[in-house]
């Protein structure tokens, strides 16, 4: 550890020499391209590094823990910042989005960083789910796309629009989050046009309009519940997660 310190000091010390020496020949012009909400735009997105981090060694030691406790899923161990009518945090992300699937999306949030045009993140729209991309329904005898329209279902509700997500928690990298569209709940909205349906993958605690909203759809065989499917869990365990629209 004294060798490290030395090493340090050393280091430090040669570079104040050498600025000291040759400060009449260093250009320092280019500091001045960090401006500062340069500076608060790093100090954000090292938070949120940190955040990602802490997060993922929680999973590690919660997977841990779930090996002594086999009969429980993962998602049931995690410890989420929740109340039991949804979402009840204050960590909120505002951005456009690049739809990948019915409920995933890249959220766009501009930056005034010099070096990128805006910051990039995971969205999993909270507590729900919907046929995979690649998956097919039947209707009868006919087979349609479900995933695909249920892809193009996110993006007529998204394009061109600011969106919020109030973050739930986060999961392998990808936030888990309650996103508005206007005041309006996009999950809310999919359950109760049949698009999509309550995740049974997240044991978290749920709004209870979205209980409802599944519930009508259902019984009103509107959207999905007009057809027979596999369900999505399910078919992502027999088919592979691969997702075209997601491929860069």
């Amino acid at each position: 550890m004294l060798f490290k310190w030395i090493v340090i000091i050393y280091i430090m010390g040669s570079i104040v020499w050498g600025l000291s020496q040759y400060k009449d020949q260093i250009d320092f012009s280019f500091l001045k391209i960090l401006k500062t909400q340069d500076i608060q735009d790093i100090v954000d997105l090292y938070r949120e590094e940190k955040d990602l981090s802490q997060s993922m060694t929680q999973q590690s030691l919660e997977k841990n823990e779930s090996a002594l406790e086999k009969n429980k899923p993962v998602f049931e161990q995690q410890k989420t910042v929740l109340s039991s009518d949804g979402v009840n945090n204050t960590v909120v992300f505002h951005g456009r989005a690049s739809v990948t699937s019915g409920v995933t999306f890249k959220l766009l949030t501009p930056s005034a960083q010099s070096w990128r045009s805006h910051m990039t993140r995971d969205i999993h729209l909270y507590g729900v789910d919907t046929c995979a991309p690649r998956q097919k329904a039947k209707l009868k005898d006919q087979e349609w796309p479900c995933g695909a329209v249920t892809t193009a279902w996110l993006v007529t509700k998204t394009l061109g629009q600011d969106l919020s997500c109030k973050r739930a928690f986060m999961h392998k990298g990808v936030y888990y989050a309650q996103c508005f569209v206007q005041g309006v709940d996009l999950a809310e909205a999919g359950l109760s046009e049949g698009m999509l349906m309550l995740s049974k993958e997240d044991k978290n605690p749920l709004p209870t309009q979205y209980h409802h909203a599944e519930e009508k759809a259902r019984n009103n065989k509107i959207g999905l519940w007009s057809s027979d499917f596999t369900e999505p869990s399910k078919w992502r365990q027999d088919n592979g997660s691969y997702n075209p629209f997601a491929s860069q």
